[in-house]
């Protein structure tokens, strides 16, 4: 028998160890070179797209910064101004500016601008943009917040599956959305407050002081202004004026004149036709019963409480011209009532639950007194305008709103919707960070601040010092224009570069 030794058997295992670990290093020396020959170039390609994002970061400088100088951009960039390409260092640039919101060239209406600088070197293409916002061409004048959906002296809360949605943009083109601004008057981001299942659409929430976010400015989603908004005073009541006072009052029929009474009911199923200037005014509760309604076909109905002010399965409606001023002193509830203009009734909302865009929001006013509290609630559908700078303001349950909310602390709850009418790109409201409405350094006027400046004839007194359309709650008819005054000093004044920007690589439309 012919046998190995155990020191040949050694020798044999130890040959393909060595073998093996040859192999191995073979391999490893092979994807080291490998590596070696993918790496070189990637870090060159990284480089490329450093030099050209640095690139276009400059580009953009130049672009905006020859915006802002410019004494006309409209016309500027008419003339092909900013067209063509140019060269930076080793890269060339070429400049892209849209309208931020309607992606599409800027107009007289545009608010914002989409400044893009694409930079080229050799293969590479990087795009810097930023956005920054500009005053339109023909300003106006809003002084009661108009562009605002939500606008509360301490609090803003959309809970449950509470809806907030823009209303006219909207209908007109649903491709194109102004935002909805909400917020509190001292600015603080803390006041608002947005549950999981609420919804909302193309919401900006005002923020004081952007200094203090630092250099990249605010958070995206906020409108960032210089110092907080005025205080906005309560719609003036007038008093009753050849009234008499009774204890309780139940309305039957059309009142002949002013009514001053402790007390007043407006029974169930009675209806009131009102042709001219009418107050009702109630020292205690006012109340109004099922199947009730009230036709307002000419001048203005007060509807004037100093107590509670129920309004349950009624209707109070407006035609065009009238106007109807409701005020619940200790709190105001509207319950499965419809109230609003003359055509803001269910049966003319469309499939998205939306009324007509010319349908008269401010012909409807609503307010309630320091520490009151207005509720809507149930199948309710309200159009028109809350003003209660010092009440509380709930909505409810299925409650229908077409207008806006101003109150000392504002609840959506339930299933409610509100659709509100925002800027449609052709209003300056005092909520714009620019506009004639500031002074150069971004802070407001001493004229547009007065708390009364809703009384009558006061909002075209500050109008006609501004030299500017106006805009505002009181004014049915056309709005004015003058033609002196601050509008050519500031037209070209008002700019606000925000400073967040953002880089991405060239796709094929921005080469």
């Amino acid at each position: 028998m012919n046998m190995r030794s155990p020191q040949r058997r050694r020798r044999g295992a130890a040959l393909i160890l060595v073998l093996i670990a040859l192999a191995i290093g073979l391999l490893m020396v092979a994807t080291f070179l490998d590596g070696r020959q993918e790496s070189v170039p990637v870090a060159e390609r990284i480089s490329e797209a450093s030099m050209a994002r640095r690139t276009a970061e400059s580009g953009l400088d130049l672009a905006v910064a020859s915006l802002v100088r410019s004494e006309n951009w409209r016309e500027d960039l008419a003339a092909g101004r900013f067209d063509g390409s140019f060269e930076i260092a080793d890269g060339t640039c070429r400049i892209r500016i849209i309208d931020a919101d309607t992606q599409q060239t800027p107009d007289d209406s545009t608010l914002r601008l989409l400044v893009a600088c694409t930079a080229h070197i050799d293969d590479i293409s990087m795009v810097a943009e930023q956005s920054v916002d500009v005053a339109p061409a023909d300003q106006s004048l809003d002084l009661a917040f108009g562009e605002t959906a939500l606008i509360a002296t301490q609090r803003v809360r959309i809970r449950n599956d509470a809806a907030l949605l823009s209303w006219a943009p909207r209908a007109i083109n649903t491709e194109v959305s102004a935002p909805l601004v909400v917020g509190t008057l001292d600015g603080d981001p803390g006041d608002f407050e947005l549950g999981d299942q609420a919804v909302t659409a193309g919401l900006e929430v005002v923020v004081v002081d952007s200094r203090r976010f630092g250099p990249d400015g605010g958070r995206p989603g906020e409108r960032l202004l210089p110092e907080p908004l005025p205080r906005l005073d309560a719609p003036r009541i007038p008093p009753v004026r050849n009234g008499r006072v009774e204890n309780i009052r139940e309305i039957e029929s059309t009142p002949l004149t002013d009514l001053d009474a402790a007390s007043i009911r407006i029974g169930s199923n009675t209806r009131i036709t009102i042709d001219e200037d009418r107050i009702l005014h109630s020292r205690g509760d006012f109340r109004m019963g099922p199947g009730s309604r009230i036709d307002v076909t000419r001048g203005t109905l007060v509807i004037d409480a100093d107590g509670y002010m129920t309004i349950h399965r009624a209707s109070i409606i407006a035609a065009p011209g009238a106007r109807v001023l409701v005020r619940g002193g200790k709190g105001l509830r509207i319950t499965n009532s419809t109230i609003g203009p003359e055509g803001a009734v269910p049966e003319a909302l469309s499939s998205d639950g939306m009324l007509p865009i010319e349908t008269e929001t401010t012909a409807i006013l609503m307010t309630a007194d320091l520490r009151g509290k207005i509720t809507i609630d149930g199948d309710s559908m309200v159009t028109g305008v809350l003003i209660a700078p010092d009440a509380e303001v709930r909505v409810m349950g299925d409650a229908l709103i077409h207008g806006r909310i101003i109150g000392e602390r504002i609840d959506l709850a339930d299933r409610c919707v509100v659709f509100a009418m925002p800027d449609d790109g052709r209003v300056v409201g005092l909520t714009s960070p620019f506009g004639p409405h500031r002074n150069e350094d971004g802070r407001l006027v001493p004229e547009v601040c007065q708390t009364d400046r809703l009384e009558p004839g006061l909002v075209g007194e500050i109008a006609a010092d501004l030299g500017v359309q106006t805009v505002a709650l009181d004014d049915a008819g056309r709005p004015r224009d003058t033609e002196d005054g601050w509008r050519g000093f500031r037209r070209n004044l008002h700019w606000m570069v925000r400073h967040h920007r953002r880089w991405r690589m060239a796709r094929g439309e921005d080469r």
